[in-house]
Parts: structure tokens; sequence; C-alpha cells
């Protein structure tokens, strides 16, 4: 019974999700094709309105497809060595031009390189970022990352100051399909962030865990092994 409870608030999650950039590309065609002429302003505007929707839906795609992939194990990493100042600099110059409210710091300590998949590094990243900006507070977001080497592995630590999650929840968080009802998330989520990001972890022989406090924010931490990878 929770099983199908869950599959049917996933379909209509999932149908919610794509039936709004779809609705939104819709519109934005049929007011070019009604348009006898178009200024080069308004053909910009409908030209970016049609480039980020198809971006909302190419991102959702390729996610339920690689948490499959990665759930089955039937994807392959292709690590490389990764100057970590580079990847976090160029994470945070993206999300400054999406988000320019949005303040992210980050510290790298006692360590320079790490060898990873870049492509699942980023989207453990983009996940947990995204989910910081989306559960703050308006006035206060910021998110302070944290990467250092503890023994023999490599951390990552995301901290926010925004909503928290109840502590009766936090046992469900990285659950598929699961989601947290409240105000900041009405405005539909298939309950796969995460989840796919508890998968990836999972997949890199790796281990993530939350710290929250209601109202105060929350911490959620990465660990993943490093001497024994970076050979």
């Amino acid at each position: 019974s929770k099983m199908f409870k869950l599959q049917y608030d996933f379909i209509n999650n999932l149908t919610h999700e794509f039936k709004t950039p779809v609705s939104v590309i819709k519109i934005a065609g049929n007011n070019i094709r009604s348009a006898t002429q178009l200024s080069d302003r308004e053909r910009t505007h409908y030209g970016k309105i049609l480039d980020e929707e198809a971006d909302k839906l190419n991102d959702m795609m390729n996610r339920l497809l690689s948490f499959t992939q990665i759930e089955n194990r039937a994807i392959m990493l292709k690590e490389e060595m990764i100057n970590l100042e580079v990847f976090c600099q160029n994470l945070v110059d993206s999300y400054q031009i999406k988000y320019p409210h949005f303040h992210i710091h980050y510290t790298i300590k006692g360590i320079e390189q790490y060898k990873a998949d870049p492509v699942l590094l980023g989207s453990l990243f983009q996940n947990l970022i995204d989910n910081a900006y989306k559960y703050s507070f308006p006035e206060k977001k910021e998110l302070d990352i944290v990467i250092e080497k503890v023994k023999k592995n490599i951390v990552f630590r995301f901290t926010d100051q925004g909503i928290g999650i109840p502590g009766g929840e936090l046992i469900n968080i990285f659950k598929k399909f699961y989601r947290i009802q409240t105000q900041y998330n009405q405005q539909g989520s298939v309950g796969l962030g995460l989840a796919f990001c508890k998968e990836l972890v999972n997949f890199m022989n790796g281990n993530i865990s939350v710290k929250s406090k209601e109202g105060k924010g929350s911490e959620f931490k990465i660990e993943l092994p490093y001497e024994s990878q970076q050979k």
C-alpha cells in the first residue's frame, strides 16, 4: 500500500514537473506563430524562454535516466584528476549567474586534487547546492562548502542556513520518491534529489549523512575514499 502511494505520488509529481515547461514552451510557440512581426527584443525573450524550458525537460530526463543506470550499476566511472579549486569556482560562477543573490562560499583544506568522475561529482554538488537554495529563507540564501582530507577519506560538507529538517523526517529524506511537505516545496518535485545523491555516493563507495535543526539549517556530509583512489 505504501509503495503504491509512493508510485502514485511519483507519477503525479512527474506529470506536473513535465507539464509546466511543456505549457510554457507551447505558449511561447503560439505567441511566436501568431505574431505578425517580432522585434529583436521579443525574439530574444522568446528564444531565452524556449531554451530554458527545454533545459529543464532535458535535466529531468537525464536525472531519471542516470538514477536508473546508477541504481542498476549500468554505468562506468570515468575518473580523472580534478583540480578542486577550479572545479568549485566554476560551479560558483555558474550559480552566481543563475541566482545572483545566492552566496556560496567554499574552503579547501590541505588538498588540491582529487581523482574522481567529474560528471558524477558535479551531479552531487549540483543536487546539494540546488537543495540548499530551494530550502533557504529568501533573506538567507547562503551556503558554505568545506572540502578536507580526513584520514583516508575526502570529506565534503554543505552547510546552509535554511528551514532545516524535522527530526522525525531525517530517517526518510534519502528514500526514493519521498518528499517533505513544506511551503517551500509546493511547485512539484519527484522526490529523487537526495535519493539520487545517496545512490551516487553508494556507487562511489562513500557515505552521506545529515545534521539539521528546524529554522536553523542543515549540514550534509559526504565521505568518499581518497588514498585508495588516487593511484
